[in-house]
């Protein structure tokens, strides 16, 4: 926002050929050098900025929802850990609006916020997200223990995850079993996200 950053000051710059030109040397083929600057070696962290950030357990169904809400084309396959880098998309919300962008945050597991599989390098690109919508998978073996789990490895890995608005979306409910008890899974997953959304 308008923040500038001086990380190396640039020399003392020289005179071009123009400096040297009078009315007998109309095109000088000299010029004056100028003075060297300093040198760094700078390490620069990327973070992505959406507005939403999908996240979840590995195949819960992110990159499938995003690729249904925008025109992106994430990689989706029936196995974890298809998607290893972030994707993002942009949802069209009509022509008053320029839309929302959307990032498919790959799947975190129990352990990310201190390093396990790439955890640092996902939760990072969470951090710069305004909402969070967390994607459980109801077909696990276990939704609402994923659910509390990823909810604790935000907080583990920065204080103020754990304060993010999130929407918490049921996924795969077109299953039978997840059908069956989709009043349930729902109920409970009120229960512990303390909110409505």
């Amino acid at each position: 926002h308008g923040e500038t950053l001086c990380v190396a000051r640039a020399g003392r710059g020289g005179r071009g050929n123009a400096a040297f030109m009078t009315h007998r040397r109309t095109a000088p083929k000299f010029c004056e050098h100028g003075e060297p600057g300093s040198e760094r070696w700078l390490s620069v962290e990327l973070r992505l900025v959406a507005d939403v950030g999908f996240l979840g357990m590995p195949n819960a169904g992110k990159s499938t929802l995003l690729s249904s809400a925008s025109a992106a084309k994430p990689k989706i396959a029936n196995y974890p850990f298809t998607t290893i880098v972030p994707n993002l998309g942009v949802c069209d919300l009509g022509e008053e609006s320029s839309g929302l962008v959307l990032c498919d945050i790959p799947g975190l597991i129990e352990g990310a916020a201190q390093g396990t599989g790439l955890g640092f390098s996902f939760l990072r690109h969470v951090q710069r997200c305004k909402v969070l919508l967390h994607v459980v998978d109801g077909t696990s073996e276990d939704p609402i223990g994923d659910f509390n789990i990823l909810n604790k490895e935000l907080a583990m890995y920065d204080d103020k995850l754990g304060t993010k608005p999130q929407v918490v979306v049921l996924n795969k409910c077109d299953v039978s079993e997840v059908k069956e008890q989709q009043d349930e899974l729902v109920d409970k997953l009120r229960l512990a996200a303390g909110h409505l959304r």
